[in-house]
């Protein structure tokens, strides 16, 4: 397929742009769940070995995300918060790092790539960079108990008939020297999803990898199990005793 002209571009960059910054704004409340398996390569290998296996419930409301561990390793746990794990975990696939990459606070340089595919999709692909000095991107290192924020490039991935954005890919610029997390990386896939009988745009999987000096870390979750929420029903009562 020839590349679209440059004004095309523009045009097409837009109206992805638009719908990225009212992506929020237009998803339901729901619940799902998050299953995360975490895996390590010592010594600069590639034989991965699984650490542990983690079940979350995620809770969308309101536009915040909430999330209550559910098990570890198939054991429940309760009182178990996100942030209480260790390790490589990663948050925000609903919506805040879309945001962050089209947000005009980030000044976010979009360059058009390619034509792709995405599960029999034809995508248009731009790459982006947001620089260290306009980024809110943060790394911690858990074992020094120390956060970064840092720059990042990458690649969207956008419906060439919807204009939304269905993959993003991404990569850490500007670590500092001293940081024990060599490199991070993490790749985010969306696709259309059914709550009650209306297909949104929701996360389908996150792939997550860092490198330390030593050993590289590598994360998949996938999001199973959606349903839509709303209010509390009400009951009411006639008057008899």
């Amino acid at each position: 397929i020839p590349a679209p002209s440059e004004e095309d571009q523009k045009k097409v960059l837009a109206a992805i742009t638009q719908n990225a910054l009212s992506y929020s704004e237009g998803l339901p409340n729901f619940i799902c769940m998050q299953v995360t398996r975490r895996y390590v390569a010592q010594n600069g290998s590639d034989n991965f070995r699984l650490t542990d296996t983690i079940a979350e419930r995620l809770s969308y409301n309101e536009h915040k995300e909430d999330y209550k561990v559910i098990s570890v390793n198939g054991t429940p746990v309760t009182n178990r918060k996100h942030e209480q794990l260790g390790g490589a975990t990663s948050s925000g696939e609903f919506g805040s790092m879309l945001y962050e990459i089209f947000t005009p606070e980030s000044h976010t340089e979009f360059q058009w790539e390619r034509w792709g595919k995405l599960r029999d999709h034809v995508m248009h692909v731009f790459s982006f960079r947001v620089r260290l000095e306009d980024s809110k991107y943060s790394i911690t290192a858990e074992e020094v108990k120390r956060t970064v924020t840092v720059g990042y490039h990458g690649l969207i991935y956008a419906d060439r008939d919807t204009n939304n954005v269905m993959r993003i890919t991404m990569e850490a610029d500007d670590i500092p020297e001293d940081f024990p997390i060599r490199s991070a990386s993490e790749t985010l896939d969306y696709d259309a999803i059914s709550l009650s009988g209306v297909k949104f745009i929701l996360p389908l999987k996150v792939a997550m990898r860092m490198k330390d000096g030593r050993n590289t870390m590598k994360n998949q979750a996938q999001f199973r199990l959606y349903n839509k929420f709303g209010a509390a029903p009400s009951i009411i009562f006639d008057n008899a005793p």
